[in-house]
Order: structure tokens, then C-alpha cells, then sequence
């Protein structure tokens, strides 16, 4: 489920930079790229997956928050982000278990 959260992330990222300036793209494809390789690691179960998945979680967690406070992101996006990273963390944390 982690790996599925983390690539619908990724698919996010790369459409939400598509009207960004360059660097933005640039910056949006990167972003993707990492989401991407956390989800492989996650499916092989490589330890190290699960303890960036959480740690992506937990800023994401952060960013979202703070783009809700600023007003730069709606009531409705900042509770499916905050949802979305809570879900990773907990799945992060349980599969390490």
C-alpha cells in the first residue's frame, strides 16, 4: 500500500510541476524520481525503504501543515496530505516491526 501511496506521490509531483517554471519541472521530476526508488525499495524490503518512507512521510506531514497555515493550499488538499502522511508513516513503522 506504501508503494502505491508513494507512486500516486510521484505521478502528483511530475503533474502538479508541469506549469511551474523550468526549475520547477526540473526540481518536480526529481522529486518523482526519489519517490519512485523508496517505492521499489519498499516492494524488494530493503530496510532502508522503510525508514526514508517514513521520514518522507514526516515532512510531508510538515510541509503540509505549513502550506495550510499560509494559505496556500486548501482545506481539502492539506487533509488529504496530512492523511496521506500519516498512512506512510504508520505503514513505514509497522513494516519495520
Amino acid at each position: 500500500m506504501a508503494a502505491v501511496l508513494l507512486g500516486a506521490a510521484a505521478v502528483g509531483a511530475v503533474v502538479v510541476s508541469a506549469n511551474a517554471s523550468p526549475f520547477g519541472r526540473v526540481g518536480g521530476v526529481l522529486a518523482a524520481a526519489a519517490l519512485i526508488v523508496v517505492a521499489v525499495g519498499i516492494v524488494r524490503a530493503w530496510r532502508w525503504a522503510f525508514g526514508v518512507a517514513f521520514l518522507l512521510g514526516l515532512f510531508w506531514l510538515w510541509a503540509a501543515i505549513a502550506l495550510g497555515i499560509q494559505g496556500q493550499m486548501s482545506a481539502v488538499q492539506m487533509i488529504v496530505w496530512i492523511a496521506w502522511s500519516v498512512v506512510i508513516m504508520a505503514v513505514a513503522v509497522r513494516a519495520r516491526a
